[in-house]
This record gives structure tokens, C-alpha cells and sequence, in this order.
């Protein structure tokens, strides 16, 4: 989760092998608002839209609300532990209009080194697919870690229950982030976000 008070806003690039709903043939890009106004709540929304599709019946794009309340904050040898949900309010839109189902609990922990290699991010979760839904996210056992360096790069590895996805992440002047990486290790994505607390 982010810190509290903070708000995120950015965009990423999809390749087309992960939109489904384009048949797998547009590339997408991926505007999205996140904001942590409780300290225990994250609210998301995101938008995806197909790169060059000509047809009509893409609208706005495909809306993708997500939520995660955390249960337990990381202290001392504990974990965190959260729950999360996505595309939960366009499930009543019908299961086609859900591209991007997920329900999960996740824990992380986080252990501190020196002044080079700041931290050490370990994620386990577990996610079922009790929702209708055309596609669903996350189901089964996943999990990933992160390696951060002097607080500017992240080097991230992760299986998502069905592919190994990795990346990584550049933070500059406390502010903004480029994130690039490879989904199921072999389509490349890349980003760009800017972060502020209120």
C-alpha cells in the first residue's frame, strides 16, 4: 500500500498479448488515480483503453475500481496483511464487462540492510475467482519480492498464479517514478507516475 495521504496518478503501456477484450490485437494504455485517504484504505480507479481500434464499442474505455483495506500493519516480526478486490462495482454491469476480476489477501514484510540495498520486500497472497467475471486475476497462491536500492531503484519479481512478470522502478526528486518491465518475463510494458501526499 501506499502511505496515507498519498495520491498517485500515472499511465502505463499494456502490451496486446494481456487485453483480452481486444482479442488480443490493439496494444492499451492504462491512465489510473490511486489515493490513500484513510490509513488503512487504498482506493484506485483505472482506465483501459485499446491503441488504435477503429471499431465503436470501446466508450471510455474498460473502468477497473480496485480497494485494499489492510488488516495488519506490519510491526516488528509481523507481516502486514491486506485484502484486496478489483473490478468489484462492475460486476453488477454484468460477467462480460468484467475484464479484470480479482479477490485476495496478501502478506508482506519488509527487512532493512545497509545504505546500499535499503530493503528487501517479500509478498505471499492468495486470490480465488468466487466472482462472475469474463477474467480473473490473481487466483490461487502468488507472490513476488522487491530489492530497493539507496531509495532510487526497485528491481521487482513476481508470479501472479499464472506467469513470472519482473521489473523495474526509478524514483526521481521524491515525486515522479519510471517503471519498465517485462509481463510473463518475454512482452515488454513500461509507465510513468507522479506521486504527492495531501
Amino acid at each position: 500500500m501506499q502511505h496515507d495521504r498519498q495520491v498517485s496518478f500515472g499511465i502505463s503501456i499494456i502490451p496486446k498479448e494481456y487485453i483480452s477484450f481486444g482479442s488480443n490485437e490493439f496494444h492499451a494504455y492504462t491512465p489510473y488515480i490511486t489515493i490513500n485517504f484513510l490509513p488503512f484504505v487504498e482506493a484506485s480507479l483505472r482506465l483501459t483503453r485499446l491503441i488504435n481500434y477503429q471499431g465503436n464499442t470501446q466508450a471510455i474505455g474498460d473502468r477497473t475500481p480496485s480497494l485494499i483495506i489492510r488488516l495488519f500493519e506490519e510491526k516488528g516480526y509481523s507481516p502486514a496483511v491486506v485484502f484486496g478486490l478489483h473490478d468489484l462495482i462492475t460486476a453488477f454491469g454484468g460477467e462480460s464487462a468484467v475484464h479484470n476480476n480479482a479477490l485476495y489477501i496478501v502478506t508482506s514484510k519488509h527487512l532493512s540492510f545497509d545504505s546500499f540495498l535499503n530493503e528487501v520486500g517479500l509478498h505471499l497472497g492468495y486470490g480465488v475467482d468466487w466472482m462472475h467475471a469474463t477474467n480473473h486475476n490473481f487466483v490461487g497462491l502468488f507472490g513476488g519480492f522487491t530489492l530497493n536500492f539507496l531509495n532510487v531503484l526497485e528491481l521487482m519479481e513476481e508470479f501472479d498464479g499464472t506467469y513470472s512478470n519482473s521489473g523495474i522502478r526509478i524514483k526521481l526528486f521524491n515525486h515522479f517514478s519510471l517503471l519498465s518491465g517485462f509481463l510473463r518475463n518475454k512482452h515488454f510494458s513500461y509507465g510513468a507516475s507522479f506521486f504527492f501526499s495531501l
